[in-house]
C-alpha cells in the first residue's frame, strides 16, 4: 500500500512536467500576393505544425475565397497545400476568415441563430470541399475598434461567443461524421478595449486555441515613432500620447486576466515592420515626432523584414540599435530622418524565451512572405521545434 502511494504521489508530481513539455504550436499565416516573389509552393512545411490561409470572406452570410484585385486565392492554392501536407503529414491547414479588410459582415452572420447556423454551414461545406483542417475567426473587432466601414453592435459582445459555439458544434457534428476532428481558432486583439468588448473565458473553452495579435502596437499611422511590437514598456521613452500597456507583456496579462488559459494563448510576432520619415533625432528618433510614413513595400510606410534585413541593417545610411527595455532594434537615418521599428532573430529570442516561462502554448507569426529567406522562421521552428 505504501508503495503505491509514492507511486501515486510520484505520477502526480510529474504530471505537470509532462504538461509543460507538451508540442509548441508554431501557426503560421500565409497571404498570398501578386507583389511577392513568394507562392504557396515555397513554403516549407516541416518548419511549422499549422498553416493559417488568409484571408477567406463573408459574402451573402457564407464564407467565400477572396478574388479581389491584387490577391491570388484560388483553387490551385488549396491543391497545394494539400501537397504539403502529403510531404509533413503532421501540419494542419486552417483557413482564416476576415482579417482588418474582410471583418465587415461579421456582426450581420453572429446576429441571429439562423444566420450563425448558416455561416457555420457554408465553413463546413468549404473545409470538406477544399482540404483544410480547421477554420481561424479573425474578427477584427466585436463591437468597436475595427476598420470604419465594418457594421458593429453592441451586441456583438455576446454574439461573437455564439457564434463560435455555432462554429464548434457544426465542425464536430461534421467530424464525427468523418472520424476526425476539425480545429477551431481565432486571432484576438491586442488592447484592454478588445477583452471588455469579449467574453474572452467563454470564448477560449470553445476554442482549440487564441492566436493573440501581440503587435501593431505602433504604427506608420502614428504622429510618433514607436516601436511595433516591445516585449516590454521602456519608461525613459514615456509621453503623454504613448500608452505604457501597449507592449506584448502587458497584453499577455490582460488576456490570462481576461481567462485565457496559458497554454491556449499563442504568442504573436511580426514578420514585418514600420517606417516613419523626417522624425526628430533626440533618441535616435525613438517616440519622436515624425512627418508621416517612410519608405515601404508593397504598402507605404510598411516593410517585410526581408527587404529590412537585406537593405537596411546597417547599411543605406541607417545603424541600428537596440532598446534594452523594451528588447527590441530599430534603424535610424539621421540624414533623412527615417526610423524604422521592426522584430529580428534577437528580439525573437527575448520572445520565446518569454512565451516559455509563461507557459504559453506557441508562437503564430504575420506573415510568410515578409520572411521570405526564413532567417525568422528558422529562428523560431529552431527552439519550439528542433530544441530539446
Amino acid at each position: 500500500m505504501m508503495k503505491l502511494m509514492r507511486l501515486s504521489m510520484l505520477l502526480a508530481a510529474l504530471l505537470p512536467a509532462v504538461a509543460m513539455a507538451a508540442p509548441y504550436k508554431v501557426v503560421a499565416y500565409y497571404l498570398p500576393s501578386q507583389q511577392r516573389q513568394y507562392s504557396a509552393a515555397d513554403i516549407d512545411a516541416s518548419k511549422m505544425t499549422h498553416l493559417n490561409y488568409a484571408f477567406a470572406l463573408i459574402k451573402d452570410g457564407e464564407i467565400a475565397p477572396d478574388q479581389s484585385s491584387g490577391t491570388d486565392q484560388s483553387a490551385r492554392d488549396y491543391i497545394v497545400l494539400r501537397g504539403l501536407k502529403s510531404r509533413a503529414p503532421k501540419l494542419k491547414t486552417l483557413i482564416s476568415v476576415g482579417g482588418w479588410a474582410g471583418s465587415k459582415e461579421f456582426s450581420d452572420v453572429a446576429l441571429t441563430p439562423q444566420s450563425r447556423r448558416k455561416f457555420a454551414d457554408s465553413v463546413v461545406a468549404f473545409l470538406r470541399n477544399n482540404g483544410f483542417d480547421g477554420v481561424d475567426i479573425d474578427w477584427e473587432f466585436p463591437v468597436a475598434g475595427g476598420d470604419a466601414a465594418n457594421i458593429m453592435r453592441p451586441e456583438d459582445k455576446q454574439n461573437y461567443t455564439l457564434l463560435l459555439q455555432a462554429l464548434r458544434e457544426r465542425l464536430d457534428s461534421a467530424g464525427k461524421q468523418e472520424h476526425r476532428s476539425y480545429l477551431l481558432t481565432a486571432a484576438i486583439g491586442n488592447n484592454q478595449g478588445f477583452f471588455q468588448n469579449t467574453e474572452m473565458a467563454k470564448v477560449a473553452a470553445i476554442l482549440d486555441w487564441v492566436n493573440i495579435m501581440t503587435y501593431d502596437f505602433s504604427g506608420s499611422w502614428s504622429k510618433f515613432a514607436g516601436h511595433v511590437a516591445p516585449l516590454y514598456n521602456d519608461p525613459v521613452l514615456a509621453r503623454p500620447d504613448a500608452n505604457p500597456k501597449f507592449n506584448v507583456s502587458s497584453t499577455v496579462e490582460m488576456a490570462l486576466q481576461a481567462g485565457i488559459p496559458a497554454r491556449k494563448l499563442v504568442l504573436g510576432m511580426p514578420f514585418y515592420g514600420y517606417s516613419w520619415k523626417q522624425c526628430a533625432p533626440q533618441h535616435h528618433g525613438q517616440h519622436q515626432d515624425c512627418n508621416g510614413k517612410g519608405r515601404g513595400g508593397v504598402e507605404p510606410g510598411e516593410l517585410d523584414f526581408a527587404d529590412i534585413n537585406a537593405t537596411l541593417v546597417n547599411r543605406n545610411g541607417f545603424t541600428r540599435y537596440w532598446n534594452d527595455a523594451a528588447k527590441v532594434p530599430y534603424l535610424f537615418n539621421p540624414d533623412t530622418g527615417e526610423f524604422v521599428s521592426y522584430d529580428d532573430v534577437e528580439s525573437l529570442d527575448y520572445k520565446i524565451r518569454y512565451l516559455k516561462q509563461m507557459g504559453l502554448g506557441g508562437a503564430m507569426f504575420w506573415q510568410l512572405s515578409a520572411d521570405r529567406n526564413a532567417v525568422l522562421l528558422d529562428k523560431v521552428a529552431a527552439e519550439l521545434l528542433l530544441s530539446k
